[in-house]
């Protein structure tokens, strides 16, 4: 009797952990012109999620995985690499949202993933969805955009300053330098070379997403200015200007918008928040 007992029990332990265990059912590099970029998968015959990442980040870094693992039985779910991030290659640069959106799309269709596609991602991810969306509307079935910086962030970096800006505040002065490397998509210290003047200009006529879900999901605000207390005032307010517009843009995006607050006041919230994470996604489909 206990030896059986003790058999049902490594049996449960055994499907326990097995289920625990994720494995991508496709992984590896495909072709999007000219170089190849990664992908990693885990499909079935759910809705389609392709996951998004922030500036600089990878899918392939692994801090996704425990969201997939509650997410994996209500969507088919992908993500990977942009060029010259994690595993895949670089591709020509400097590029803009449409370059980043044509590569997104080559390696979908190189993968034979399938549209239409809901989406989710964190920060820097917003911009990629509303440009995946301004090209090939017919393909978005709707988005969770996390903790995304309102639109018009780095084109407020460039443009904020007055001409010709020059003071003897050594730490002013580098964080001016550093604002204005939005004009250089070359700029050594950022991840990726993403022209973000020649993007802004393409995003700022783009259209809405119709009556698609959207979900925006917001850190807790923390009560103070963007700016550290040594950028003038003068200056500071145009970035508090529209971080306090913000809310009102993202509820623009759809008739079906709603904008939803996180009780953490950190900005990767699938990693800090995942059960607000993993809810939201499950959401867009009624889930």
């Amino acid at each position: 009797m206990k030896s059986t007992i003790l058999l049902l029990m490594l049996i449960s332990f055994s499907a326990l952990s097995t289920d625990n265990l994720l494995k991508p059912t496709k992984s590896g590099l495909y072709d999007v012109g000219g170089f190849n970029l990664y992908l990693e998968c885990y499909e079935n015959d759910k809705p389609q999620l392709i996951l998004e990442q922030g500036f600089g980040l990878f899918g392939s870094d692994g801090v996704w995985l425990e969201n997939i693992k509650r997410l994996k039985h209500d969507f088919s779910i992908c993500l990977y690499d942009r060029a010259g991030l994690g595993k895949s290659e670089q591709g020509k640069v400097p590029f803009t949202i449409n370059d980043m959106v044509s590569r997104l799309r080559n390696l979908l269709s190189s993968a034979d993933v399938k549209p239409p596609y809901y989406f989710a991602g964190g920060s820097y991810a917003s911009y990629i969805i509303n440009g995946y969306n301004n090209l090939h509307s017919e393909e978005v079935l709707g988005a969770v955009l996390i903790d995304p910086p309102p639109f018009g962030y780095f084109y407020t970096m460039g443009t904020r300053w007055p001409k010709n800006f020059k003071t003897k505040n050594e730490k002013l002065e580098r964080f001016y330098k550093f604002e204005q490397s939005v004009y250089d998509p070359m700029f050594k210290k950022v991840p990726e070379n993403v022209d973000h003047m020649k993007t802004y200009n393409i995003l700022v006529g783009a259209g809405d997403f119709g009556n698609k879900p959207i979900i925006v999901v917001r850190s807790q605000p923390v009560g103070k200015r963007y700016d550290p207390p040594f950028v003038p005032d003068e200056i500071a307010n145009t970035m508090d200007t529209l971080y306090a517009n913000a809310e009102s843009y993202f509820k623009s995006l759809s008739t079906n918008s709603r904008v939803i607050y996180s009780q953490s006041e950190k900005h990767h919230l699938h990693i800090s928040d995942p059960d607000l994470i993993v809810k939201s996604i499950k959401d867009l489909v009624g889930k």
